[in-house]
Parts: C-alpha cells; structure tokens; sequence
C-alpha cells in the first residue's frame, strides 16, 4: 500500500518532457543522417530510438526501486570508486585513433560507444551530495536493510554548513575526476565536473570564505590548465577570441551561424536544410545537431525546443523545493546543473558565444552514454520525488 501512494508523487510532466525531447531527438537525428553517404550514419535514429524505449524503462526502474534515494548516499565512497575505476579503464583499454594512436574516451562495444565519463557524472553527483550533506551521519530509516545490514534508528547530525573537511573532500573528488577525462584528452566534459560540483557547493549552504577560496584557486588554475591543453583545444579558445587566428574554428562558426540564421521564423522545411544535404557542418548529429534544428524548424522549432527545456527545468526545481533534506536536494541540484551546462555550451558555441566544445545537446544530440546517462539522472530524479514526504527527524 505504501508503495502504491508513492506512485502519487511521480512526476509524470517530468517523465512526459523527456519523452518528447528524446522523440525530438530522433527525429533530428533521422533528418541530419538520411541521406548520408556513410552507409553507418542513416540507421543512427533507430539506435536512439530503442535507447530511448530502453531510457525510458531505466526511469520507471529506479523510481520503482524499493528502497528510497537516502541509501545512495550510504555508499557514496562506492560510486565514487566505481567512477574512478571507470574513467581509468578508459584511458588504459578505451578506444584509440588508428592512424594517430590518440586516446578517444570510449569503449568500442559493437552495438554502440560506451563514453565513461557520462555515467560517472551520475556517479559524481551521488558521491557528492553525500559529502557536502555530511552523509556520515546515521537516520531513521523505514527502508529494509541491504544486504542483512541491521535496521538503525538514530537522528540526523548535519551541521547547518558543510565542514571544511567535506569541502576539501568534495573539491579533492571533483578534481579527480576531471583530470582523468581531461587526460582523454576532454576539456569540455571535464568542465562537466566542476559545474556539477559548484552549482552543488553554492547550494549547499556552504560559507562565504569557501565560496571566495574556491574563486581564488580557479583563477591561479588557469595558467597550469592553459599550458597542459592540447594545442587543438588552445587553438579553438583562440579563434574564439580573435576568430581570424584560426581560419578552421571561424569556418565551422560561420557556417553554424548561415544555418541558424537562415532558417528564419519556419525553417527550411524538415530535411531540407543546407546544412544537412550539402554536409558543410561537421559531426551534424552530435555537436553541430542544434544547427541543422534551426536551420530547418527556425526560429519556431528552436522556441520549442528551449519551451521543452524550461519545463523540464521548472520539474526540477519543483521537485528541489519540495525535498526535505539535503541529500536529495543536492542529488537534484547535480542532475539539473549536469544538463544545464551541456544546453548552454553547446548552445553557446553554435551562437558564437562560447569557443567550439564537443559537448551534446541533452537528448537531441546522437549518444548512447549521454541519452542513458540523463535518462538515470532522471529516474534518480524521480526517486527523490516519489520518496521526498518521508521526513527525516531532526
């Protein structure tokens, strides 16, 4: 009975947007790939398509899980350490070019590209929230006990600040992760990380002096982090800033700018898109997908699109307000940062506002790790929803 009232918190408006963003994906994908002389590229909407079927399940899945979201934080050291043991195995075994022997950041398995750095966002923003909420602490609990664990029945101990300690954990995680997907090499999704781990210390109460540290240090990091970049990376932050100083970057700029600008108020008309049948743009169904939407739905589809977005975002929210304890609001608060920053760099780049960065549009974009890889974030989401009425005494 109890679990059958639960079902009364799911967040259906929640679920229903990512239907149709992923929906909006497909079909993106199938317009951008059809008629593609790469004889791999033209059934990429079918891989998505059962991805999201299989997304789908994943979220009913977790939200359905019987026990609520408060054990992830009990095992917070555990996802850590599988993160970590993720992105390792990558650099070690993933994927590399045959011609310049480079590491690409994925495992080939067959069926689609397994991306590690994907799955340990989620996996960063449960280890996280544990920290920065001082997860250390015991509480009651109605939950049956994992693995024969006896029940306890103890109160919460959270002080009103994150200690300094959680704090230097936090940011020691943080780092971690992000040099080994920058060792890929992958500025952009590393970037992913320290978003995530500031929009979750802003939120978690944390003090001014930290707040001010944390700035300090980011400053003085950005001479090692310019003089460690590869030289393709520090060209495409060049030729942002003086777009003359590398023809490559403002060619591929300029073009994404003609298909967005030409596509009007009502596009160009679905699959009619230069950008798409003449192939001026690179990777169109993943970095570039954005483009070729404008360019063909306008300025119409593109309102959509962001519409879509916003509710999406306002679920989140909605659900971050009405959480009671900050565990499950920092686990929101990761989820909703990690899809926030890939929209706005990846929308940024194409408007010339932001330098170039391979970062997808969440659920638009082709990616078997970053379609799945959101669509937990929102089964974990709604999770937290479904369990948020079970107060914890404090």
């Amino acid at each position: 009975m109890t679990r059958l009232r639960s079902w009364r918190h799911f967040d259906y408006v929640l679920l229903l947007v990512t239907v149709l963003l992923t929906l909006y994906g497909v079909v993106m994908i199938y317009s951008t790939n059809r008629d593609s002389l790469d004889p791999n590229l033209p059934d990429l909407w079918r891989r998505q398509a059962i991805l999201g079927v299989v997304g789908v399940g994943l979220i009913f899945l977790l939200a359905a899980f019987p026990r609520d979201y408060q054990w992830l934080g009990d095992f917070w050291w555990l996802a850590y350490l599988l993160a970590i043991i993720l992105l390792g195995l990558v650099l070690l075994f993933g994927q590399r070019d045959e011609v310049t022997g480079e590491m690409l950041g994925w495992f080939d398995l067959r069926l689609f590209r397994l991306q590690p750095a994907f799955p340990a966002m989620i996996l960063f923003a449960i280890s996280t929230a544990a920290v920065l909420s001082r997860r250390h602490r015991k509480r009651k609990s109605s939950n049956p006990p994992l693995f024969g664990a006896p029940k306890t029945s103890m109160v919460e101990t959270t002080a009103d600040h994150p200690d300094f300690t959680g704090y230097l954990v936090s940011i020691g995680m943080a780092l971690s992760l992000a040099v080994l997907v920058f060792l890929q090499p992958d500025m952009a999704t590393a970037a992913v990380f320290f978003a995530m781990w500031l929009t979750m210390l802003f939120e978690s109460n944390i003090e001014v002096r930290y707040l001010v540290l944390t700035a300090v240090a980011g400053l003085g990091a950005l001479v090692p982090i310019w003089s460690l970049m590869e030289d393709y990376q520090r060209d495409r932050v060049l030729g942002f800033l003086v777009p003359s100083s590398n023809p490559n970057v403002d060619h591929h700029l300029t073009q994404a700018l003609t298909a967005i600008g030409s596509g009007g108020l009502w596009g160009q008309g679905f699959g009619q898109g230069a950008a798409s049948r003449l192939r001026y743009l690179p990777v169109r169904h993943t970095d570039f997908i954005f483009a070729v939407l404008a360019e063909e739905l306008g300025f119409a589809g593109a309102m959509l699109l962001f519409a879509l977005y916003l509710v999406l975002f306002l679920r989140l929210l909605r659900i971050i307000f009405i959480t009671p304890d900050t565990f499950g609001r920092l686990l929101v608060i990761g989820v909703l940062a990690m899809i926030l920053f890939q929209i706005v760099v990846n929308v940024g780049m194409h408007l010339g506002l932001l330098p170039i960065a391979g970062l997808p549009l969440p659920f638009i974009s082709y990616g078997p790790a970053a379609l799945l890889t959101t669509m937990i974030g929102i089964g974990v989401v709604e999770n937290v929803a479904m369990h948020h009425h079970r107060k914890l005494d404090f």
